[in-house]
């Protein structure tokens, strides 16, 4: 966690070089068109290799009569996915023109060609994300997790300092170059894991082996859905290239603020939690398999819905804080605040789903999740064409949204059906009681927010802190500590809240923070 929660708050300083270097600009429209591409097939090649994969990595690894071969099937798994994306990014050195044009069809003749260049920088990345996404599927499934969470600190490291001499010397192509050599570090960070756990390299390729057909038969379905998934992003991206300049890095900023709760919390539950889903239906456990997936449920929630009041109440704020500096200027802070705004309330729909897909694939029903996926992409599709006409770049983040809902609904009825019960009535009524906590908290913020914190004397400390540290560094302390005042004042008020609502997972948290300073307590006593 600590890993995690290091990376994450580096990948927004990345954010925000990356803002200040080269604001909500046409550069940084053309970077992010191009990054679609390998994005999208790091999208389906990792997501396919870390959920169809983990189960039959651990069916090898915890079956005695199968363990030999699992050296066997990792390989040939590296070497299919290595070798098919390869010719992948091959193919796509000549097509670069013709999928900007498919994918930015508002880019004018300059702008293509400049994402057309940057395609082609950016493509080596395909075949490294995808040996990426396999290093983290076989270490999962070994129950580590530590190396998969740490690759994101080199990564953000590389990318910030390539941000800033691109800023300073070679312009938006080194931001590419240096995302590039970025990528190849995430994988090289997993390697000494491996090697711990005795995967040395062998160049063995079974086509035949009877897993990997079985693997591939079950990844079809996985390919179409997490594609459907990112084909969202992609006309999200299309549509906003016709709206105003920096339309889509205004998308894309407010999606890394929405990253911040999903990257601390919500995924590393999920990777946590989805190993021993798919340890519980190899050993037929239908009981623990309930148990486990309500309790994630819930803990997500328990997290997630505060975090969408809190984040709506204080878009503002935490964008001026994060990026509101260098080219980064008031009117791009506005376009990526409303974009937020709109982008927030499908967070806990956007997680909830992701782990009910999850659960299907432990169930190894992979056609499931491909189809629901095809059906929140057709709503948002057509909710976007229709809310773009009146709410511009505000309709393409509420259609996404609303398609994260209708989706997530669809999985919960078909995964009811499938299992026969999973407390729904608890589920709702435990989640009842945080939205009600969460409201009550977002009321508060809001109050101290506007009116609540001058009452107390803000505007002089505002002057004191202006008066010794002048304006600029002056007005990022002052937002930071506003920042931290409030989110500490509204978590306060949520826990006791939720304690008076008799929130269960408080319950949990008070026991895990008791059973921290136990631990800490024996420590102090043997210094003392």
């Amino acid at each position: 966690m600590g890993a995690t929660i290091l990376s994450k708050i580096m990948g927004f300083g990345r954010e925000a070089v990356l803002a200040a270097a080269f604001g909500a600009s046409a550069a940084t429209d053309a970077y992010l068109v191009a990054m679609i591409i390998p994005v999208l097939l790091f999208g389906l090649v990792g997501t396919t290799i870390t959920t169809v994969g983990i189960p039959f990595f651990s069916e090898y690894l915890h079956r005695a009569e199968k363990r030999p071969e699992l050296p066997e099937l990792i390989w040939t798994c590296f070497h299919a996915v290595t070798g098919i994306l390869l010719v992948v990014a091959l193919l796509g050195i000549p097509a670069a023109p013709w999928l900007v044009v498919i994918l930015a069809p508002g880019f004018g003749p300059e702008q293509a060609e400049l994402t057309t260049r940057l395609v082609r920088v950016l493509l080596p990345m395909v075949v490294i994300m995808g040996m990426v996404g396999w290093a983290q599927g076989v270490l999962n499934a070994h129950q580590h997790f530590a190396a998969p969470a740490f690759m994101g600190i080199p990564y953000n490291i590389i990318m910030i300092t390539g941000i800033l001499l691109a800023g300073a010397y070679g312009g938006i192509a080194g931001v590419a170059w240096a995302t590039v050599l970025a990528t190849a570090s995430q994988f090289f960070i997993q390697v000494p894991a491996l090697y711990r756990r005795g995967i040395t390299y062998r160049p063995v390729f079974n086509r035949r082996h009877p897993a990997l057909k079985k693997m591939l038969w079950l990844a079809g379905p996985v390919l179409i859905g997490v594609g459907a998934n990112q084909l969202n992003v992609i006309v999200d991206r299309m549509l906003a290239s016709g709206l105003a300049e920096g339309s889509i890095s205004a998308l894309n900023y407010a999606q890394r603020v929405l990253n911040l709760p999903q990257g601390l919390f919500a995924v590393p539950l999920i990777t946590v939690l989805y190993p021993a889903l798919t340890e519980r239906r190899a050993l037929e456990d239908a009981a623990g398999f309930r148990a486990g997936l309500v309790r994630g449920l819930r803990v997500l929630a328990f997290v997630l819905v505060p975090l969408t009041v809190g984040m709506m109440v204080l878009r503002e704020d935490l964008v001026r804080f994060i990026f509101q500096r260098g080219a980064f200027d008031s009117r791009d802070a506005a376009m990526t605040a409303v974009a937020l705004f709109f982008y927030t309330p499908g967070l806990l729909f956007l997680m909830w789903r992701e782990f009910l897909n999850r659960a299907f694939y432990a169930l190894q029903d992979t056609w499931t999740p491909m189809t629901t996926g095809l059906a929140a992409v057709a709503v948002n599709i057509a909710l976007n064409l229709i809310l773009v006409r009146y709410l511009g770049l505000a309709g393409l983040a509420l259609a996404t949204s609303a398609a994260a809902g209708v989706g997530c609904l669809l999985l919960f009825w078909l995964l009811r059906r499938r299992l026969g019960h999973i407390g729904g009535r608890v589920l709702v009524g435990q989640v009842g009681r945080v939205l009600v906590a969460s409201l009550l908290m977002g009321l508060l913020v809001w109050w101290l927010d506007g009116r609540g914190l001058a009452l107390a004397g803000w505007p002089l400390l505002e002057g004191l802190v202006g008066q010794f540290m002048g304006d600029s560094p002056g007005d990022f302390v002052l937002q930071g500590l506003r920042l931290g005042v409030l989110i500490a004042a509204g978590g306060c008020f949520y826990f006791l809240s939720c304690w008076l609502l008799r929130v269960g997972e408080v319950y949990y948290a008070l026991e895990l923070a008791r059973n921290i300073l136990c631990r800490f307590r024996p420590a102090a006593r043997g210094k003392a």
